[in-house]
């Protein structure tokens, strides 16, 4: 996590605690667990750039629902109500994690955490802020449901499809190609700057208008 040329490296929800004040950060990116049931490794290097053998884990994407977490589920309605998320959204997440709680306790585990960090982040962002959420369709469906939650249904922008071209082939379903961020806005104050794209292909694919230098536009 950074800010003003300051790189943190620590558990987000420490440095908003920690770090940063309310209403003090213009842009938020997250690209966290996506749920995959999966534990990552990295890979480091020694002073030369060399990389080494040995592998540690990086993050664990596997969820479990034990003590630490039973008690931030229980803590959380009280955070939402402080936080001023209104008693709807707050008995709703009750009822639910009560649900999932017999249900799926891993996806329960998942999503506390993910909540418990969701609702600093609605207090640091400035309101011309933004939040972009980046997920996958394992839990984008769930995390949605909390973000409308914690930055309200009105602020929903935009869900991006990310496609890419190579991966997720298979001859029993369609292709997995694609992840999803989820745009958030804080208020009607936020700021956005459309990028105009302009490419170099030949015309039939493209729209007649052309820039100065003869280069069409994507016909979007």
């Amino acid at each position: 996590m950074s800010r003003s040329n300051q790189l943190y490296y620590d558990d987000c929800l420490t440095v908003m605690q920690d770090k940063l004040g309310p209403c003090s950060t213009d842009l938020i990116y997250l690209d966290p667990p996506f749920n995959s049931n999966r534990a990552y490794n990295a890979i480091y290097k020694d002073e030369t750039g060399r990389p080494l053998p040995e592998q540690v884990e990086a993050f664990c994407d596997q969820w479990t629902l034990d003590g630490e977490r039973i008690r931030a589920i229980h803590q959380l309605p009280v955070l939402m109500r402080k936080s001023g998320i209104d008693n709807d959204t707050a008995e709703f997440w009750r009822l639910w994690m009560k649900s999932l709680r017999r249900t799926d306790p891993r996806l329960l585990a998942y999503l506390s955490y993910m909540t418990e960090r969701l609702l600093p982040m609605r207090g640091i962002l400035k309101p011309t802020g933004s939040i972009y959420l980046h997920c996958d369709p394992t839990a984008s469906h769930y995390i949605k449901v909390m973000l409308h939650g914690v930055f309200g249904k009105k602020n929903f922008r935009n869900e991006i499809v990310w496609a890419y071209r190579t991966g997720g082939a298979s001859k029993r379903h369609w292709p997995r190609k694609h992840d999803i961020p989820l745009f958030y806005i804080k208020s009607g104050l936020y700021k956005h700057h459309p990028i105009q794209e302009r490419i170099f292909y030949h015309k039939p694919f493209f729209s007649e208008q052309v820039d100065e230098q003869g280069r069409y536009f994507a016909d979007v």
